[in-house]
């Protein structure tokens, strides 16, 4: 079966046509997320929409069940599906909606793998003819963590565009892990996955006309909170892992270009992280000890073979805590190009229900607006720049890169002279017709 990616799917039906928080306050109990419809739900809820979904289905969900799965099960499986009964499972790949050549500008630089626009987002779920009124989305991760930071962005794009929370579901764990011989589940596995329609629809965002526009931050607004002395309602969580906050991993970039001979991987200008944000790697969230069986085939039964479900909504509760969260607060999540920090707006959003917003440019736009030279030698921004990012008052920078190793300023585009950041978002509350 031909593998897709969202954005290559969306590109090309753009190219043919033209183209507020979770409710479920009863999720994330001590034991499961067994009770929940939608959010972040367990296989044994999954399950019973498969056995019958016209009966079981969440209120408000009057479409299909639709199943993301990103990537075949450890020994090549997909979820089940029933066409006739309104249940179908499409495969993506563990990118899902996200891809760093995809670019927006936000008025002062692009930002590389930004969230979909309205256009993008119509793209997406007219290939897959979704009802953005009435089908129910869930997303699943085929095996392990491989496509869970990633997948989690498709999510998002949903949920910034306006997709009901209630039709809008989450899957706790692996596909592999919970449908495995082990599990009893294993005759909801099947082949393969259904194949997408031949053409698009015609649906669109825009009939939700739902603006979630807060969900997302640009650089000014992330500058001037950073620029706070008093942080007091803000909690700014870096997700990226404890090695690239503290600057001894490199925070890498998509470009190989650099080096003596210009074919070497290339680095962000400054490492460290954003002033005053906490150390929070992704992995924190997840269970990663439960192993139960060899799950990927590779003799051994360890860390890779765990369920990489989320933590209950208590322990989640007490880690947000213990790293310094304080009731009211509003989550400001980040990472080095928004797909780990997204799992961390997954567990503020849909099961803590936590003011959140995450900022889309992340360490990759924010370390590039730095006063220092580039691989081919030119000034990224000048000394008296109002986007200059790796001043003490914005940064806390362990290191700045050599030169030669230093990302091209040349993608980013980058406007010295902008005195805002909100084109991203002016765009989409006029796809809205806001």
């Amino acid at each position: 079966m031909k593998k897709f990616t969202i954005l290559s799917i969306v590109a090309a039906t753009v190219l043919f046509t033209g183209c507020g928080s979770s409710n479920n306050d009863d999720q994330g109990t001590d034991l499961s997320y067994s009770s929940n419809k939608a959010g972040v739900i367990e296989a044994s809820t999954l399950t019973s929409y498969i056995d019958d979904w016209k009966a079981n289905r969440p209120e408000n969900a009057n479409g299909r069940l639709v199943i993301f799965q990103a990537g075949a099960t450890s020994n090549g499986k997909f979820l089940k599906h029933n066409e006739s009964e309104d249940v179908v499972v499409y495969q993506i790949p563990g990118g899902g909606a996200c891809d760093p050549s995809y670019k927006r500008h936000d008025g002062v630089s692009n930002i590389p793998g930004a969230l979909l626009s309205g256009q993008y987002a119509d793209g997406m779920i007219n290939m897959f003819h979704l009802d953005p009124e009435n089908d129910y989305v869930v997303f699943a991760v085929g095996e392990g963590s491989t496509g869970i930071r990633e997948i989690v962005r498709s999510w998002w794009v949903l949920v910034y565009w306006g997709w009901n929370n209630d039709r809008l579901a989450f899957l706790n764990g692996s596909v592999s892990y919970d449908f495995s011989t082990e599990s009893g589940l294993s005759e909801y596995m099947v082949a393969s996955a259904t194949t997408p329609p031949a053409t698009p629809s015609s649906y669109s965002v825009k009939t939700l006309a739902t603006d979630r526009t807060d969900l997302q931050i640009y650089i000014k607004e992330m500058m001037d909170i950073a620029g706070k002395d008093d942080k007091t309602g803000y909690f700014i969580a870096d997700a990226r892992g404890t090695k690239e906050y503290t600057g001894e991993k490199k925070s890498r970039t998509a470009d190989e270009n650099c080096g003596v001979n210009n074919d070497e991987q290339c680095y962000s200008p400054i490492q460290g992280h954003i002033r005053d944000a906490v150390d929070f790697p992704y992995t924190d969230i997840l269970v990663m000890d439960d192993q139960v069986e060899d799950l990927n085939g590779d003799g051994v039964i360890d860390s890779e073979d765990a369920s990489f479900k989320f933590k209950t909504k208590s322990e989640l509760k007490t880690l947000y805590a213990e790293k310094g969260y304080k009731d009211g607060d509003k989550v400001i999540t980040y990472c080095r190009t928004g797909r780990k920090a997204t799992l961390i707006t997954l567990t503020s959003y849909a099961v803590l229900n936590y003011p959140v917003a995450m900022y889309d440019g992340s360490w990759i736009q924010w370390a590039e607006m730095a006063n220092a030279d580039d691989v081919n030698g030119t000034e990224i921004l000048p000394s008296d720049s109002l986007w200059r990012t790796d001043l003490p008052k914005y940064s806390e920078i362990v290191s700045y890169e050599d030169p030669i190793m230093t990302q091209s300023a040349a993608p980013y585009s980058i406007n010295n002279s902008a005195i805002d950041s909100d084109k991203v978002q002016l765009e989409d509350k006029a796809y809205l017709g806001l």
